[in-house]
């Protein structure tokens, strides 16, 4: 028996020497990225304002919406809705959205040429509170790159940078008049930084190969945590040396957290790779417009004269007619939440009303009834198929803070898939498809590798230190592992 543990024990010693050389190199680049993450999320550049700027409601905004289309003849959009702008309240015009949106003064109806790039601009320095600080440039962007990777969703957006020490950008999706990203040449430079080490993006063109690779070094780490286990229950305590004592002792603490790391590691990487992806983002039918009467009736503005408004849409309504979305806003404009409350989520709007654009009166739909109907425009399902209809106010491991939109409904259908959809009320806009093979996944991300079951407790900050404290400790014991290696191996050499 005792000859037999021995035997084990040497075995486990040479496996773990060997594997040291894969998973430990592996671990270098997972965990000196993984330390990038937090520390961007602490130490970058911050927004000064978080809800959109609003603006002041007036009788002639709804009137001028149908006499500016058929002036125009625009006969269908993908979204019609009069929003704030630096010159005031603007009619906006999404027919496109690939092109720069539309846009159409609300006085004298008529259009005003490149005015996207001028909504873009100003919503930036709403964003930056630089009002004053001069614009280096103005960017049209379609694609993602390493300012702005895929996580952050929308396109297209404008890039704006300013005349800084630091080269700040912001990223602005006019459709909503959002601020989508931001950042500055620090934060650019460990973006990438985190993508070439954590992610090999910079193998994106040879995904088999990229993937293939990964998958070596990550089941590296597997082999070098499965011998260190063995390691841990099979060797005797005896005198060691200071380097041999810290990398057992540190073995300890670690190896549960690893293999968290690295088993949903492995995971995200093959689903992602191989997996069928239900997710995307999809507007809502287009607004059909040709030959459509509009109720001359506007009584209904009497007493909503002055009341403030983030957006009034032109949406497509249950029973065929158009109606008006008045957006009511949830905070004040250029008000700032912490960092805290930023990734938990906090909704920019109230319930919203619906007046008839045919009859001029209020409507008793609502923004649940109306994320059912959009819910029907994007997948095809029986009413009676539908398990729950919820409205979601906070981020969580379903909806994550990578699609930056409050409230959205969250409609379950009961389906092969296990489908659930996360329609925006503001733009009947498909936010996310989650299916069960998605969702099992986002639940090994988010509690195994992003360790959000300690969010709860201790809140999002502590979370990140104490997920740095132990990547600190996988780093320790890393290097002090490869300087016993080397050691070893100039040993073995002479």
């Amino acid at each position: 028996m005792v000859a037999f543990r021995k035997q084990v024990l040497l075995s486990n010693i040479k496996w773990h020497r060997w594997f040291a050389w894969i998973g430990g190199f592996a671990l270098l680049c997972f965990a000196l990225s993984g330390l990038l993450h937090p520390l961007m999320s602490w130490t970058g550049p911050k927004a000064k304002s978080f809800f959109p700027p609003q603006a002041i409601m007036k009788v002639e905004y709804a009137a001028a919406i149908p006499e500016i289309l058929q002036k125009h003849k625009i006969n269908q959009a993908i979204m019609i809705k009069v929003v704030p702008s630096e010159n005031g309240a603007v009619l906006q015009v999404t027919d496109d959205n690939t092109k720069p949106r539309r846009y159409f003064d609300l006085d004298s109806y008529n259009e005003l040429k490149d005015y996207d790039k001028i909504q873009a601009v100003w919503l930036a320095r709403y964003y930056s509170g630089l009002k004053d600080t001069k614009i280096l440039n103005v960017k049209f962007q379609t694609e993602f790159n390493s300012a702005y990777p895929w996580v952050n969703r929308l396109l297209p957006v404008y890039e704006i940078s300013f005349v800084s020490d630091d080269n700040l950008k912001l990223f602005i999706y006019t459709e909503l008049g959002a601020l989508t990203a931001i950042t500055n040449d620090y934060k650019t430079s460990l973006q990438t930084i985190f993508r070439a080490l954590h992610t090999w993006n910079f193998l994106d063109d040879f995904d088999y190969a990229r993937v293939l690779l990964m998958l070596i070094l990550l089941i590296g780490i597997f082999a070098l945590l499965i011998t260190a286990i063995n390691l841990i229950f099979l060797m005797k305590s005896r005198r060691l040396t200071i380097k041999r004592k810290i990398h057992r002792v540190l073995s300890y603490f670690i190896w549960i957290p690893l293999l968290m790391f690295s088993i949903s590691g492995t995971y995200h990487l093959l689903h992602f790779a191989y997996g069928d992806n239900h997710r995307g983002l999809k507007h809502a039918n287009p607004v059909e417009l040709k030959d459509y009467k509009f109720a001359d009736n506007l009584d209904w503005l009497d007493k909503l004269q002055a009341v403030k408004f983030n957006a009034i849409s032109l949406v497509n309504g249950p029973d065929g007619n158009l109606l008006y979305r008045l957006s009511i806003p949830k905070g004040r404009p250029g008000q700032a939440i912490s960092r805290q409350i930023r990734y938990d989520g906090m909704p920019i709007e109230k319930p919203a009303l619906y007046f008839d654009t045919k009859t001029g009166i209020e409507s008793d739909v609502t923004d649940k009834e109306m994320a059912v109907l959009y819910a029907k425009m994007h997948q095809d399902f029986k009413l009676e198929n539908i398990e729950d209809v919820s409205l979601i106010t906070r981020f969580g491991p379903n909806y994550d803070f990578r699609n930056k939109r409050l409230p959205v409904w969250r409609i379950d259908i009961a389906s092969d898939l296990g489908d659930k959809l996360f329609i925006d009320p503001a733009t009947g806009m498909l936010v996310d498809r989650l299916v069960d093979s998605n969702r099992y996944e986002g639940y090994s991300f988010s509690f195994l590798h992003k360790w959000n079951f300690l969010t709860p407790f201790v809140g999002r900050s502590y979370r990140d230190i104490i997920i740095v404290f132990f990547i600190s400790l996988v780093l320790i014991s890393t290097i002090s592992g490869f300087l016993m290696l080397i050691r070893k191996t100039k040993f073995k050499a002479k």
